[in-house]
């Protein structure tokens, strides 16, 4: 359970209302592993129609400046990329593995490097590889944060009676006071994305409105999830019949596998 009375921890940002943000341990890794694995594959079957060998000596390199490059949705950032290839920029080219949530694309700035340039287009987390034409072994790749919280950061926007909390890996979009189908109300106080052993959790904390702790029957919240291609992944019913203490209330969903948007109801 949260501790109501615990002191703001760094990386911790307030929202309005007296509600707070609680920053749990950040990985954010697999999807970003396993896209740059698919993306090696389309780009093997697309340079030569078969799996390309491990890099072999001689045949030039390519190299990025960052591992890591968030951009704003709608905005551009850019990074440099040094190469020493035989056939110079004309044998380079760039892959994205999702342009859903980021396009990118290459300009030469004719000293032996060239310049990455890339547009963030919806929130999420994808990989782009700078790799040679003529030998797709030749290759390195760039995680993109589109839209996204830097590592370990914690943001939060509003919108009149709307909010939009922001992680390094998916975005939460709610209310200020969430309403169970028996019409109790309940004002949330605390949220927080708890990661465990390949399983991540959403919890929140709120207080019953005046009078709405004792409403008979049985509350149910629901949560949606919604995967980077907006794909409803599963719509997901959290059923509560008494407080936990006083007024109150914690609600706790598990996030599937893929979701990058949370819709809370």
């Amino acid at each position: 359970m949260f501790n109501k009375n615990r002191m703001k921890r760094p990386g911790e940002r307030r929202m309005a209302e007296g509600q707070r943000i609680r920053k749990f341990p950040q990985t954010g890794k697999r999807a970003g592993r396993a896209a740059a694995l698919l993306l090696a594959g389309c780009i093997a079957l697309g340079a030569a129609g078969m799996p390309v060998p491990v890099q072999a000596a001689g045949e030039g390199s390519i190299a990025m400046e960052e591992d890591v490059l968030a951009v704003n949705i709608g905005e551009t950032e850019s990074v440099t990329v040094t190469y020493d290839l035989t056939g110079g920029f004309a044998d380079m080219a760039v892959l994205t593995a999702d342009s859903n949530i980021a396009v990118a694309a290459l300009t030469d700035n004719g000293n032996g490097t060239a310049t990455l340039s890339v547009a963030g287009v919806t929130a999420g987390s994808t990989v782009a590889a700078v790799y040679r034409i003529s030998n797709a072994a030749v290759v390195d790749y760039i995680t993109i944060r589109s839209g996204l919280a830097a590592d370990g950061e914690v943001l939060t926007q509003t919108d009149g009676t709307s909010l939009v909390t922001t992680y390094e890996d998916r975005m939460v979009y709610y209310n200020y006071t969430l309403t169970g189908r028996n019409g109790a109300s309940v004002a949330i106080a605390e949220m927080g994305i708890e990661r465990g052993s390949g399983v991540d959790c959403l919890r929140v904390t709120g207080t019953f409105l005046s009078g709405d702790s004792e409403t008979p029957g049985l509350n149910i919240f629901y949560a949606n999830f919604y995967d980077a291609a907006g794909n409803l992944l599963k719509r997901q019913a959290l059923y509560t019949r008494k407080p936990v203490s006083g007024n109150v209330l914690e609600l706790e969903w598990y996030i599937p596998e893929g979701c990058v948007k949370i819709v809370l109801e």
